[in-house]
């Protein structure tokens, strides 16, 4: 299988806008199949978008089902409130990287188009460092330590992926 995720040293404007400098993006890539090139390429864009909240509903469950969350407690479900949020927040931060991968398929008349969209890595590692300021209301001291522990467990292999 293709990787879907990554991280890639990219040309970007330094802070005062006068020269070109390599900065880590953090990425997320999908295939898109069409007739018309464009058509393929916004169909993968737009699979790259659905990829991140994949990768992030899924490190969710996995670590909930690792800290034994019982399913819909109060601890389970302020968990996935904050991930709901926080992928929101990289999906808003993440853009069109890079160059698409286009393919062009003479027997069936299909490209097809491999695309990334992504944000700086500062900017993952930002949304990801202030992922652990949050104080869910309405949770006791022992929940509490359980949101903590489980979330910073979301938070490693968040950046893993």
């Amino acid at each position: 299988t293709k990787t879907q995720s990554g991280i890639e040293m990219l040309d970007a404007l330094s802070e005062d806008g006068t020269k070109i400098v390599k900065v880590p993006y953090k990425w997320y890539s999908a295939t898109g199949t069409a007739d018309i090139e464009q058509v393929a390429l916004q169909l993968a864009q737009q699979e790259a978008y659905a990829t991140i909240s994949r990768v992030f509903n899924n490190i969710v469950s996995d670590e909930a089902e690792r800290g034994n969350v019982v399913n819909n407690s109060r601890v389970q479900q302020a968990i996935t409130q904050h991930w709901e949020q926080m992928s929101l927040s990289i999906l808003k931060g993440c853009e069109p990287i890079g160059d698409a991968i286009v393919e062009y398929n003479t027997e069936d008349g299909l490209y097809t188009v491999t695309a990334k969209v992504g944000m700086t890595g500062a900017r993952f590692n930002d949304l990801l460092k202030n992922s652990q300021n949050v104080e869910p209301e309405g949770l006791n001291e022992e929940e509490m330590q359980e949101f903590i522990q489980i979330n910073k467990s979301i938070m490693e292999a968040a950046r893993k992926q």
